[in-house]
């Protein structure tokens, strides 16, 4: 194929893409679409614009990331609270007594700092899933414009390579949403490397979550490529 002819076929499979984004973005209740702006290149779609909670940008870019021939995101999207009066001082309450109030997070295992309406969660939890519900509790709350989250998980138990492996190897091939065949787990001690090919990027994401579901595991490097069939 000649390079101009492939060009131009990229190109206007950027479009389609641009188009399904934004449509997919006007029918997501909690986004302002108006606001946003989106432009793609390569597969890989760049979100710009202001909104006025962190959480409209947050499920702006988990709205792209759906979206079919989307491969990846730069959510450069700009939050600004015009009128919001919450200080630092009221968001760090907010946050402690919704960490507090959820059965999920360990009590007095999450503390909170708040800067400029930055978010810094630290502490130490039993499982990624409860690292990841304390960073959703917090997105959600007015006033915040950033979240940083520096929990880390408890040692893990030991295991061999092999018995990691297999677990998640079976907890890919229970999962429907994921083609286990395409994707390979590497374990080095508590650490798995996810390799292969997804055909979008929620199955990507489900094959992490996977991983994450071994007792053994504390970090998941996922570098699996997203290529549509």
């Amino acid at each position: 194929m000649k390079p101009t002819m492939k060009t131009t076929m990229e190109q206007t499979h950027d479009r389609d893409i641009q188009q399904d984004v934004e449509k997919a973005l006007g029918w997501a209740p909690e986004v302002d679409s108006a606001k946003i702006g989106v432009s793609v290149r390569g597969g890989v779609v760049t979100l710009s614009g202001q909104v006025g909670s962190y959480w409209q940008k947050v499920m702006a870019g988990k709205t792209a990331l759906r979206t079919r021939g989307v491969t990846a995101i730069a959510n450069e999207i700009l939050v600004h609270h015009i009128t919001d009066p919450r200080t630092d001082s009221d968001i760090a309450l907010a946050a402690h007594n919704v960490l507090k109030w959820n059965s999920q997070i360990p009590k007095d295992s999450v503390k909170v700092d708040v800067e400029d309406h930055v978010v810094t969660l630290s502490g130490e939890v039993d499982w990624n899933h409860q690292r990841e519900t304390a960073r959703r509790l917090v997105e959600h709350l007015v006033g915040v414009q950033d979240v940083r989250n520096r929990i880390t998980l408890k040692p893990r138990p030991q295991a061999s390579t092999s018995e990691t492996e297999a677990l998640i190897r079976r907890a890919l091939i229970r999962n429907a949403s994921i083609d286990a065949g395409r994707i390979h787990a590497a374990a080095d001690g508590s650490r798995v490397v996810l390799t292969g090919i997804a055909s979008s990027y929620a199955e990507k994401r489900q094959a992490e979550l996977a991983a994450w579901s071994s007792p053994h595991v504390d970090e998941v490097d996922n570098q699996i490529i997203v290529e549509l069939r």
